[in-house]
């Protein structure tokens, strides 16, 4: 039995408490509802009924060692006993999937179809008519659920029941097989910019050594990329593969960005100078500044020994309002066909819809799974999601957090919960 004591006050879109003049024959628009993120398309989501994925990878192969150093390969007897070889192991465990569960508001069924007049707007975007405040409400818990996942994508901790790791726990040191052992070759790269401006400064580390206070943040993204391209040709089901176009991506919020495509074009054409906001003015910097525009994701590129490397917004998550930091992440999610990094939703298809009163059905190719909770004729809609994120890789990735960027109009973020989201006015519409 669901826990209904009340109808919601929340004005409907459609009944006879209609939020718009219901009565016109104008288009809504809505300041809110996002469009296709891109990140999470770049990430690449597939359903799967397999709750363990357990992988194994060999860390390295060498001669055995012999009294504290590595034994020889040659002999000079034929007779003689030669020596050996040893190797090692590495191994990740993804057990299930995060529960990301939302509901919309209560409803009386009964009025569930009436209408406050006969005409009515048109919203959806090829044009047609909503008629059912369920289908709009049904959509406000899904764009809620869809946020909660954007955050879990960045912080996530599987530690808390009902969550899986985010980009945060992933793109770490310190990393363990089963055993406990030491798997420091498939640790990522982290570096801590200490509050530095993207000129470098002092107290920078690289996974905990400190880096010259002469490297500025286009510095070490090359070093990032040449690091990991060097890794690639390490590993010998990927050497032979190589790097496309969008293989690798620098994900940061807007503002990192923008200023990051002013560091480069400094660092490529501006003749000496330490002040970017004057060098940039030259004709030459400018008309390379514009020529990093777009890019394979519309947010910009930059290019790293021949390699493009397109740029990627994400306002989720990755700026702290309170200390005006901001992190910045070089991710790589394949090599050839080889995925790196990838999401998994588990496919609610598959579950019954026999149940007594159970009322399951599913949206999305079974990525949603959705019910009606009811106690007599008050019910509102559930709306379920049970995703996780993969990565086979994480030496193939790199952290660069606490970054200080100021941006002039101050910094935008699209989570409604954000210091920084441009609204402040936070008064629900309600029925009178």
């Amino acid at each position: 039995m669901a826990d209904i004591e009340n109808v919601s006050s929340l004005a409907t879109i459609y009944g006879c408490c209609g939020l718009f003049d219901l009565c016109s024959d104008q288009d809504l628009m809505s300041l809110s509802f996002e469009a296709q993120n891109k990140f999470m398309d770049w990430i690449g989501w597939e359903k799967t009924n397999v709750c363990t994925i357990k992988k194994n990878f060999i860390t390295y192969t060498r001669p055995a060692e012999l009294n504290d150093a590595r034994s020889v390969g040659y002999l000079a007897n034929p007779c003689g006993d030669s020596n050996g070889v040893e190797w090692g192991m590495c191994d990740f465990s993804l057990d299930d999937f995060a529960l990301l569960r939302r509901h919309g508001p209560e409803r009386n069924a009964t009025r569930a179809s009436v209408k406050l007049c006969e005409t009515q707007p048109r919203y959806r975007l090829d044009g047609t008519p909503i008629t059912s405040d369920a289908e709009y409400d049904m959509r406000l818990a899904t764009e809620s659920l869809v946020q909660d996942l954007k955050l879990m994508l960045i912080n996530g901790n599987a530690t808390s029941e009902g969550q899986f790791d985010g980009l945060e726990r992933l793109v770490k040191t310190g990393y363990v097989n089963s055993k406990g052992v030491s798997c420091r070759s498939m640790d990522s790269v982290v570096v801590e910019w200490n509050s530095n401006g993207l000129d470098g400064g002092e107290g920078i580390t690289w996974n905990g050594l400190g880096v010259a206070n002469t490297y500025g943040l286009v510095d070490v993204l090359m070093a990032i990329v040449r690091r990991v391209r060097d890794r690639i040709q390490l590993a010998p089901a990927l050497s032979s593969a190589g790097l496309s176009e969008g293989d690798i991506v620098i994900v940061a919020p807007n503002h990192i960005l923008r200023v990051l495509l002013d560091a480069y074009t400094c660092w490529s054409v501006c003749p000496g100078s330490t002040n970017i906001q004057v060098a940039i003015q030259s004709f030459e910097a400018r008309t390379f500044r514009r020529s990093l525009m777009g890019g394979m994701f519309g947010y910009g590129q930059i290019e790293i020994d021949g390699l493009t490397i397109p740029l990627m917004a994400y306002d989720w998550a990755l700026h702290d309002v309170t200390t005006g930091l901001s992190d910045m992440y070089v991710l790589t999610g394949q090599v050839g066909n080889v995925k790196l990094i990838s999401g998994q939703y588990l496919d609610l298809s598959t579950t019954p819809t026999n149940y007594p009163e159970a009322n399951y059905s599913y949206t999305d190719g079974g990525k949603i799974l959705t019910w009606l909770e009811r106690t007599k004729t008050c019910v509102y809609r559930e709306v379920e999601l049970q995703p996780r994120l993969l990565m086979w890789g994480p030496w193939a990735q790199a952290r660069i957090q606490n970054i200080s960027v100021s941006a002039l109009g101050g910094v935008i973020s699209a989570d409604p919960w954000s210091g920084s989201f441009p609204e402040t006015s936070f008064s629900t519409p309600v029925c009178p």
